[in-house]
């Protein structure tokens, strides 16, 4: 009888060592080099530039670490410490300080992106520096527009409202990290440089020519964007009195091209004029 309770016995032991939940595994961390590479290649890694307003006030979207919530607009001529093209020297801005280069913060991973105890999660959010605290987005596009958007003295807004891509989400053109967007390279448009079958303007004749030129309906000026030598479009801003003419990625775009739009008659740039109504 008692060889048969202290079986009993070691029976109990046994099932109650195999029942032991084993310690799992550490999640492992995963590998960020490659998204880390894709942001360091793109603007948002490197936003200080005198002439787009280093300082505390337009740091809100530049570099929203630096944001000082109260900074606020001076009166002109030096309403942001900044420096157009024609200043000898940087303005400055009492209300709005500028920041030095070596503290610029840029817009890191930290600022759309949860980040606890120095780890970056992958969830997005808004990083409110006012608080201190994230601020939950709806998605990639609503976490976008916490910058991209127009305000009372700045156009930062990009509407697609009656575009093509109307029903687009940010990144569904541009890469979330580098912030690249192709018509060619994101499996929508693969063969616009070399179609099939014929397409007018598709050719070599318009190899520097930007989808971008041929293909907005908001009337922006076209012309040929000096660093690069593409053809693009262009905005005029006003801003504090002053108006400015800059690169502008137009966002308005439609698949029905106005060829008269370079090749009017008498035309700037001496392009061969085509047949009225050409498209």
């Amino acid at each position: 009888m008692k060889k048969l309770l202290g079986l009993s016995f070691l029976l109990c032991v046994l099932a109650a060592c195999q029942s032991v939940t084993p310690t799992p595994a550490p999640t492992p961390t995963p590998d960020t080099t490659l998204i880390r590479q894709q942001w360091q290649k793109s603007p948002h890694a490197n936003t200080f530039d005198q002439g787009k307003g280093p300082n505390t006030y337009c740091a809100r979207c530049h570099s929203p670490r630096n944001w000082d919530p109260a900074a606020k607009i001076d009166p002109q001529p030096n309403c942001v410490s900044c420096k157009f093209a024609f200043d000898p020297a940087m303005r400055i801005a009492k209300s709005n300080p500028p920041v030095a280069k070596v503290d610029w913060k840029d817009i890191g991973c930290e600022v759309c992106h949860k980040t606890e105890n120095g780890i970056t999660l992958s969830q997005i959010a808004w990083l409110d520096n006012a608080t201190g605290k994230y601020e939950a987005v709806a998605d990639a596009t609503a976490l976008c527009e916490k910058c991209h958007t127009d305000t009372e003295t700045i156009r930062h807004k990009r509407d697609v409202s009656k575009s093509a891509h109307a029903n687009y989400g940010c990144t569904k053109c541009h890469d979330a990290h580098s912030t690249v967007a192709s018509c060619s390279t994101q499996a929508c448009h693969p063969n616009a440089l070399n179609p099939a079958k014929p397409i007018l303007g598709h050719d070599k004749a318009h190899a520097t020519v930007s989808c971008i030129a041929c293909h907005d309906t908001a009337q922006f000026k076209v012309g040929i964007d000096k660093p690069s030598g593409m053809w693009i479009t262009f905005r005029t801003n006003e801003l504090m009195g002053r108006s400015t003419t800059a690169v502008y990625k137009s966002h308005a775009i439609v698949r029905a091209v106005d060829c008269n739009k370079c090749h009017a008659p008498n035309n700037p740039w001496g392009l061969k004029p085509v047949e009225s109504g050409a498209k």
